[in-house]
């Protein structure tokens, strides 16, 4: 509709559909069709066309202008309003690592919701070790990550607890490894030194969610979060080290204030050590 009113607000005032046309960088038959729809819309002649290019706006025409300007007025009044509040949110990031990913960040996004408004979120996985580089770069506001890394410029809190298991085909020769940075690939080596294990095979796979589906199938074995495997995969406890930490991080100086602020009052919201 407020393609028709355009049109037809440009045709009222040049009183010439070519220059009306090319006001609004339309081929002549598209401006003419825009008109006969608006016309058959309301049920109404808008113009009387003399010749070829004379036209004379009707008394209705002249009743729908005032009308039509205000809509189209109303209507990017609307528009600007929107973006407006659009680009006054603030960017906020959250870098959460794979097992954070389907165990904390649920949580941690519940909280952040009465700021929702205020912000514009985004959220992206990596490893532990590459979040600790982020969160010290200020590249992400909060971190979540399983890892008992510490850097200078990072404050680190401790905000759950996770139990990790020997899970999979147990008699397969496969161990399925997370990548070089991964906090479950920290445990698995601490694991494998404890147990004076020396793999035969070796899968790399860099994600969780991956291997949890391997392990459904049977196919390899992997050290990784109870809470993350898909129901019904086999699994032992390989006991209480592997009883493991997960922490938030943050920048100890934020440099948005504002971000700052409600990354305090989430703290705050958030008890500690929570069993998961």
């Amino acid at each position: 509709m407020f393609k028709l009113l355009e049109s037809f607000i440009a045709v009222y005032e040049t009183r010439n559909f070519s220059k009306a046309a090319a006001e609004l960088f339309l081929s002549q038959p598209t401006f003419s069709v825009r008109i006969s729809r608006l016309e058959s819309q309301l049920d109404t002649t808008l113009f009387d066309r003399k010749g070829h290019t004379e036209i004379q706006a009707t008394e209705n025409a002249k009743r729908l202008y005032p009308a039509a300007v205000k809509l189209i007025a109303d209507w990017q009044a609307a528009q600007n309003m929107i973006a407006d509040h659009q680009q006054a949110k603030r960017f906020f990031k959250i870098a959460a690592s794979h097992t954070t990913a389907t165990t904390l960040l649920p949580m941690i996004v519940c909280a952040l919701m009465p700021y929702i408004d205020q912000l514009q979120l985004e959220i992206s996985l990596h490893n532990s070790d590459d979040i600790l580089a982020m969160i010290a770069e200020h590249q992400a506001d909060l971190g979540l990550i399983e890892k008992p890394s510490i850097q200078d410029g990072v404050s680190r809190r401790e905000i759950a607890r996770d139990q990790l298991v020997l899970a999979g085909n147990l008699k397969s020769p496969i161990w399925l490894l997370r990548e070089q940075g991964s906090g479950v690939l920290h445990y698995t080596q601490q694991y494998l030194r404890v147990q004076s294990i020396i793999p035969e095979q070796v899968i790399h796979v860099k994600s969780n969610t991956m291997i949890a589906a391997l392990l459904a199938e049977g196919l390899g074995k992997s050290i990784i979060s109870k809470d993350t495997l898909i129901p019904g995969t086999p699994f032992v406890d390989i006991g209480e080290d592997f009883h493991r930490s997960l922490y938030l991080l943050t920048p100890e100086h934020a440099q948005n204030s504002e971000n700052s602020v409600i990354i305090s009052k989430l703290l705050r919201a958030i008890p500690d050590h929570q069993s998961l």
